[in-house]
């Protein structure tokens, strides 16, 4: 047990982003209700930023308004700007957790701000718990720093079958490695939707009661000078479907995240069949994905919360590639005519209705109960170092 509470155990969970923290809600939940669990969060990266929508005030709602902020400069989103955030929030979760060092610290993810959490809490001594763990993302550049995130870890939470393989093929034992399904599909599950009229009035947008989309671009990462010219490309496309309307989610801090959010602003002056949000929070997102015609972009909702939910997904681009996806993901090129034929063939009624009996690779969503079960059964067995051997696996090249 850690200092300061003999009767209960000091888990920390950090959280960055809108959509880590919606994956995070119900494992928060848990460990919040769990009687022998202190449960203590961080806020940090954009949670914090108004520019990227200030959506702490989602965790507040929430009834986690106990919380403590970790934050980090995000006024640059050059690659060289994410490069020296890191090295900031490193040095910040550093002094937290030799401050605090809890019994354990959960994360989730790959991103840059949660890579120099896991370090720091490494190096001080905390075991980490990692969630979602043993993706590839090819044209992402938290697919390296999610792997790093694995070897930093002490427990691990992959969303399918074929990621816990690659954690076991990264030395990590297998009794510390637990398939326990992708949280998106748990919120898909739970989530007590809004109607199609509340959402409606809710975000101000009547044009949703006809056909419409959801659309969410971030940088792809792993590319030079891309962002722009692709997201032009998509946008040409949504104009070929006159009749659709679009409610589209500003992109994260990642490098050249604003340089996106500017190019939607502008263009948004001139179209009244597009909503611009920076944040629609858990609820009202599963909501305007579960009505969609389609999810068009290159988030990882679109693979994880989209075919639970019978709609469809238009996957752009090398963000994405290498997840398993399911038969409603169609993948396409960040090119017009390639985003143009892929958004026709999940529009066409055979598609639609064929997603609506798509079964997830990503679990049963049971995920958070699982994660909370294992986290405490590792509690219990008293680890006093983070001390773990390399597990070998046999096999040829």
């Amino acid at each position: 047990m850690a200092d300061g509470n003999e009767n209960k155990y000091q888990v920390c969970v950090i959280t960055g982003t809108r959509a880590e923290y919606g994956l995070l809600r119900e494992v928060l939940f848990k460990l919040r209700d769990y009687d022998m669990v202190t449960l203590k969060l961080i806020v940090t990266g954009s949670h914090l930023s108004e520019q990227f929508g200030n959506t702490q005030k989602e965790i507040i709602e929430d009834g986690f308004a106990d919380y403590i902020k970790v934050p980090i400069p995000l006024e640059d989103d050059s690659k060289l700007g994410m490069a020296k955030a890191a090295g900031i929030a490193m040095e910040r979760f550093a002094e937290f957790f030799a401050g605090y060092k809890p019994d354990i610290c959960i994360v989730l993810g790959d991103r840059f701000e949660i890579f120099a959490a896991a370090s720091a809490a490494h190096l001080i001594g905390v075991p980490v718990a990692h969630i979602s763990g043993g993706d590839v993302t090819e044209g992402a550049v938290d697919d390296a720093m999610r792997h790093c995130i694995t070897k930093l870890s002490s427990l691990h939470f992959p969303g399918c079958e074929q990621s816990a393989k690659r954690i076991i093929q990264m030395g990590e034992s297998p009794d510390r490695v637990f398939n326990v399904g992708e949280p998106g599909v748990e919120n898909c599950l739970k989530v007590k939707y809004l109607s199609r009229n509340e959402l409606a009035q809710d975000i101000n947008f009547d044009a949703i009661m006809g056909d419409y989309a959801v659309v969410t671009f971030h940088p792809v990462t792993m590319e030079n000078n891309t962002a722009i010219s692709q997201l032009h490309e998509l946008i040409h496309a949504m104009d070929e479907f006159t009749d659709m309307s679009y409610i589209i989610t500003m992109a994260n801090a990642d490098a050249d995240g604003r340089k996106i959010n500017d190019v939607w602003a502008t263009e948004n002056e001139n179209r009244s069949n597009w909503k611009l949000v920076s944040s629609l929070g858990v609820v009202r997102y599963l909501s305007a994905v579960k009505y969609a015609k389609t999810v068009i972009g290159n988030s990882s909702s679109g693979i994880y919360e989209a075919p639970p939910m019978g709609t469809p997904t238009v996957n752009i681009g090398d963000r994405q590639k290498g997840r398993m996806m399911a038969e409603s993901v169609v993948c396409c090129l960040p090119e017009r005519e390639s985003i143009i034929n892929a958004i026709r063939t999940v529009l066409k009624d055979d598609f639609q209705s064929r997603t609506q009996n798509v079964v997830s690779p990503f679990g049963d969503g049971t995920a958070s109960e699982q994660i909370v079960e294992h986290v405490i059964k590792y509690l219990n067995q008293n680890h006093e170092t983070i001390k773990k051997g390399f597990y070998d696996v046999d096999f040829a090249l």
